[in-house]
Order: structure tokens, then C-alpha cells, then sequence
């Protein structure tokens, strides 16, 4: 980590959670401990965050990472994907951070919501708040269903626990179905500013602007984008203005400088990025590094240190 904060620091620090076992790029484990660790230790290691696992892997994950620790290297974060019943991924997260922690700590663990009522919100949270007394909870909500309702939900049962948890939103996929509409994504952050609520993003999101992917025929959302509505909409934004924000597709609208990250005319300012990392946009999950690291380097994003 940088030990002088800026304004590109404050943006990308930890924003990008490894997610190499993930499809597409579904590596074997060996391979994204591998890759994992080259990326932690390169130039853009700061950018990294958390390692990403389904819990249905977590006993290999302990079993390459015992064998491989160097000695003195740096604890690792996981975040833990529930992929099965959420009784049996609890407990194989629970058992996990007995064998490893300090090594390795759950940190946070992520689960989709599939039935938006009020008793899947607290059966889910119970699950995912069972792991360990400190873990934080994503619960993940399904835009086939109201966002707002489902934000509302999680909101109402992280308050009633008493615990610090947020709301994540998946951006894309293999097909053109698994992309929400710029809208989607605008009334999902603003519930979840409206709740105060952290959140996270993942799938799609391979560059930091909104682009056209020839590939599959559709836009990619971009995470500098929905990081920038995140923090205007923190200042009072409305949401046709956040829209405006999360569709824009002109680079040149963006900049991330050591004094400020903009959007147009509106500026933000390295304490409120902090902030915003903080309490709003946390992190996004990613099986690339570094299409989208050298993609802002090459917009002059990261800079050359600070």
C-alpha cells in the first residue's frame, strides 16, 4: 500500500477482489494462488483486495496455501461465496477460519438472495452472520425482482442484528439477459445510499468506463462509472442525474487525478473517495486484473505513485 493517500489511492485502493476461480477464467486453485500472489506483489498490487472463494472450495484453498505460505507473507483476506445450502456453506466457512486465521480470515462472506421476503433475508443473514463474530455480510439482490424492496429487506435485518453489512449487484455475465439496464444500476445505488448501506459489485465489469463489447453486442457497465455515481449520489445526486452517470461512455468525462476524481463539471475530492470506499462502493469482483489495472493506467488514472 501507498503510505501517502491521494485522490487515485482513495478511488482504487483494494477495489478489486481476485476472482480467478470464478469463470470465465475458472482457474484450477493452484494456479489463482499463483496469480494471486504475482498480482499482490507487482505495481498494481494495491489495487488488489480480497481473495474470492466459494465456500465448496475452501478446504483446497487451505490445503494449497498451507503448502505454499512463504515465510513473513502478508495475511491474506477471503471472501467467502456461498455456492451451496447456506447451512452447509456456513459451516465450511466456520471451519475454514478455525484452521486458518491469522494465515487467512474470512473477512466477508456473499450469498444471493432468492426469494425476496423478509424470513429468506434473516435465514441468509443468520447463515452468512454465523461464520465468525466479525465477518461482513453482501447479500447479493436479484434484479428480475423490485431492488428497492430487496434493499429495504436487508437493510431492515442487518438493523435489527445490530451488524455492519451491505448489498451487492451482479453487472454482467455470458449473455446479454445477466447486464441490468443503466437504470437498474442507478436505482440500486441509490437505495443503497438512501440506507446507507455499503455494496458491492461483481461480473462485467472488465473496464473502468462503460463500453461496447463487440463480442456479445452490448455495453459493459464501467466501475469508475458506478464509483463516481456512488459518490455524487453520497452528495445529493438525483437519480436521472446518477443514470446519467452510470451510462456515460465518454472517457474523456472521467478523470482520477492526485487532487480529484470527476465526472464533467463535478468534482470529488480525495476525503470524500475515502469515504465513499468506505461506507459506499467497497469493491467489485474480478477474474481480470490486469485488463482493468493497465486499462486506467493507460488513462492516466493511477499515475506514478503517491
Amino acid at each position: 500500500m501507498r503510505l501517502v493517500l491521494d485522490a487515485r489511492t482513495a478511488t482504487f485502493a483494494a477495489l478489486i477482489d481476485y476472482a480467478g476461480l470464478f469463470p470465465p477464467a475458472q482457474l484450477p486453485m493452484t494456479d489463482a494462488i499463483r496469480e494471486y500472489r504475482v498480482l499482490r506483489s507487482g505495481d498494481h498490487g494495491w489495487v488488489s483486495g480480497r481473495f474470492l472463494c466459494p465456500a465448496s472450495l475452501l478446504s483446497d484453498l487451505a490445503s494449497v496455501a498451507t503448502a505454499t505460505f512463504a515465510t513473513g507473507e502478508t495475511p491474506w483476506e477471503v471472501g467467502v461465496i456461498f455456492d451451496g445450502q447456506q447451512g452447509e456453506s456456513a459451516a465450511l466457512a466456520a471451519e475454514f477460519q478455525a484452521e486458518m486465521d491469522p494465515a487467512m480470515k474470512i473477512a466477508g462472506a456473499e450469498a444471493k438472495l432468492t426469494e425476496a421476503t423478509p424470513a429468506a433475508v434473516v435465514s441468509l443473514l443468520d447463515a452468512m452472520l454465523s461464520v465468525a463474530p466479525d465477518v461482513v455480510p453482501f447479500v447479493e439482490v436479484d434484479k428480475a425482482m423490485s431492488i428497492g424492496h430487496q434493499v429495504d429487506l436487508i437493510s431492515e435485518g442487518l438493523g435489527a442484528r445490530h451488524r455492519v453489512g451491505g448489498v451487492k449487484l451482479r453487472c454482467g455475465g455470458a449473455t446479454e439477459d445477466a447486464f441490468p439496464e443503466p437504470n437498474e444500476v442507478a436505482e440500486f445505488v441509490m437505495a443503497a445510499t438512501d440506507r446507507s448501506l455499503p455494496f458491492k459489485a461483481t461480473a462485467g465489469l472488465h473496464q473502468p468506463i462503460r463500453h461496447f463489447d463487440d463480442a456479445i453486442g452490448i455495453e459493459r457497465h464501467g466501475f469508475l462509472n458506478i464509483l463516481m455515481a456512488a459518490a455524487l449520489a453520497e452528495r445529493g445526486m438525483d437519480a436521472t442525474s446518477v443514470e446519467a452517470v452510470i451510462a456515460d461512455t465518454d472517457k474523456d468525462a472521467f478523470s482520477v487525478s492526485a487532487a480529484f476524481a470527476s465526472w464533467r463539471e463535478h468534482e470529488i475530492p480525495g476525503s470524500a473517495l475515502r469515504r465513499v470506499r468506505r461506507t459506499g462502493f467497497v469493491a467489485y469482483g474480478s477474474c481480470d486484473f490486469d485488463e482493468p489495472t493497465e486499462t486506467l493506467e493507460s488513462l492516466g488514472f493511477l499515475g506514478g505513485g503517491a
